[in-house]
Formats: C-alpha cells, structure tokens, sequence
C-alpha cells in the first residue's frame, strides 16, 4: 500500500465523520506531519519494506495528533494506543490543533441498577482557565479555547467526581456515576447541541449503550 492511504486510513479512524484524509486534517493542524512505521520496528520510517515483511513487521503504527493507530497490511485500522515513545510517565503530548478548541456536550446519571438521571452537579474545567459551561436538567456543555489542553471534571450531588480525559476538538460523553463512555463528534453537533437543545440530543449516536438517557 501506499504510506498516503495508510495515513488516510488511520486519520478516518482516529477523527469519524470529521476529516476523511490529511489534506483535511491539515487544515486544522497545519504543523503536524504524521509519521508511519512497521509495528516493532525501530525507525519511524517505512524504508525497506522487505526487510521488515520478511522479520514478520506486518502491521503499520501510524502516528496522528493524540495517538497511535494500528492499520493492517491490507490497509485498515484496527485499534489505537497512546503515544508513548516519549521519555516520562505520561507518554508524548498531544499535538494541538491551529485553533486549539475542547468542546464537550453530554449527560449525567447515577449508575445502576436504575441510571436514574441527575439534574444536581457541577462542571468545571481544571486550572485557572474557566471556560464556559452550560447545564439544563441532567444534559451539559463545556467550551474552552486554550493552549493547555484542559481535563474536565464533573462532579454529581452524592457521587464521585468523574475527569473527562483531555483532548483537543469536541466530544460527545455520557456519564453514570462510576464509569463515562465518549466519541469525537464534528463541530457542528457540538455547536448545534451547546445549549442542549432536545431536538439536537435526539439525533446524537449512540454513546452510552442501552441505559443511556439523553
């Protein structure tokens, strides 16, 4: 295969919906050259590709701006992983976008056995950049523009707190009191969803699975 569909492959499975190649992805993340390997090799270069095949290399690490993508030989994207090639606990830092945008829109309930829904908690991303929140009944939005990627911390009246992971663009989420699910979603969703309107909520996929209550 070519290095450029590998690249396509992993770009369409790391961001669904919202770029379909690098040309696209460029446009939002101008600086950002994503690197290909063959799974246990030792350069980020595809060089020789015949050499690596015949060492059994027969899958692809394609690296894009907040994780590794695993694409097989026959060019499609089975999983991803962190990134961490780095030096450290915490792996590589995420590559940011131009316009480094974290959007989150989604519900919260208790858990099981019931997934009541919950109207009493609070929203607020950490550090001394506030954002901007908005919450009716047990839907939320969160919206921050910063250069330091921000975790979001959601916290239900009788529960314990639950962290969103970090990450640049917009996530949908749904949270019960022990546990979160969340997917990337286009701009647009998240803009149309920001002040959860119930008509937007009733097109959003499903992120929370059979209990979830939007």
């Amino acid at each position: 295969m070519e290095q450029r569909e590998i690249i396509d492959e992993a770009i369409r499975f790391s961001y669904p919906n919202i770029y379909s190649n690098l040309k696209e992805l460029q446009v939002d993340y101008s600086n950002f050259k994503p690197e290909v390997r063959y799974w246990g090799s030792w350069s980020w270069q595809v060089k020789n590709g015949f050499l690596e095949k015949l060492f059994g290399l027969t899958r692809y690490q394609v690296r894009m701006p907040e994780e590794i993508v695993m694409v097989s030989v026959d060019g499609k994207a089975q999983f991803s992983r962190s990134d961490t090639d780095c030096i450290g606990d915490s792996g590589c830092p995420f590559t940011p976008p131009d316009n480094p945008e974290q959007g989150v829109v989604g519900t919260v309930q208790y858990g099981g056995p019931n997934y009541e829904v919950v109207n009493d908690f609070s929203v607020e991303w950490r550090g001394r950049d506030r954002g901007s929140v908005f919450k009716s009944g047990h839907c939320f939005s969160a919206y921050i523009n910063s250069p330091k990627n921000k975790a979001l911390v959601v916290s239900p009246k009788g529960a314990d707190a639950t962290t969103i992971r970090k990450g640049y663009g917009f996530y949908l989420v749904a949270i019960t009191s022990d546990s979160y699910a969340r997917m990337r979603i286009p701009k647009a969703t998240f803009e149309q969803s920001q002040l959860c309107n119930i008509e937007a909520r009733k097109s959003w996929p499903n992120v929370g699975g059979w209990a979830w209550k939007r």
